[in-house]
């Protein structure tokens, strides 16, 4: 069975009857794990990618685009809805993670103008995950995750999906979502 689907199917199957919460396991080479990837301009998605990983045990690993944005939010608002209104896609630094590492990917990223930011785009077009569970921090712009995969990704089987809100970016952003459903959520991964 070395290396092989079987194998990698039977790793899957005593993960979840043994409970192997927040560990790894190995066999024949074959590492699964949990990836917490994320997307976030303004701190509010990486506060949650962060606690995410903290309570799971999970890698964590910043999307990045080649060309940063620029730190001014007006500045960021008129780039970022003139990529997403011209579907332009926002090319990315190479991840610092080998994605066939991971059994479970969680992906966060906010919501851009009712759409997924451009770098997500990007590294969800190449990416060619098989399956993802998303988290959506939301400032006010709802974003439709199973829709916006679908459009993006429409091979990628999203298992769950979280929406986590916060108050708009225009005042100091704050987090309306309690903390208690949060980490009820994140029990679940």
């Amino acid at each position: 069975m070395k290396n092989s689907l079987a194998s990698r199917l039977f790793l899957v199957y005593l993960k979840k009857k043994l409970c192997y919460h927040n560990q790894y396991l190995s066999y024949g080479g074959i590492v699964l794990g949990k990836l917490v990837l994320y997307f976030s301009e303004f701190g509010n998605t990486e506060s949650i990618a962060k606690r995410i990983a903290e309570k799971t045990g999970a890698d964590i690993c910043k999307i990045e685009p080649i060309e940063p944005y620029p730190e001014n939010l007006q500045e960021v608002m008129e780039i970022g809805q003139n990529e997403t209104d011209n579907e332009t896609m926002r090319p990315i630094k190479q991840l610092e993670v080998d994605l066939s590492k991971y059994d479970k990917v969680i992906l966060g990223m906010p919501t851009w103008w009712y759409h997924a930011p451009p770098c997500v785009e990007s590294f969800l077009k190449n990416a060619a995950l098989e399956r993802i569970t998303v988290f959506v921090t939301d400032s006010g712009i709802p974003l439709n995750v199973d829709d916006e995969m679908k459009r993006i990704s429409p091979n990628t089987y999203v298992e769950s999906s979280e929406i986590i809100e916060f108050t708009p970016l225009v005042e100091p952003s704050r987090l309306v979502t309690p903390l208690e459903e949060i980490d009820a959520w994140i029990e679940t991964l």
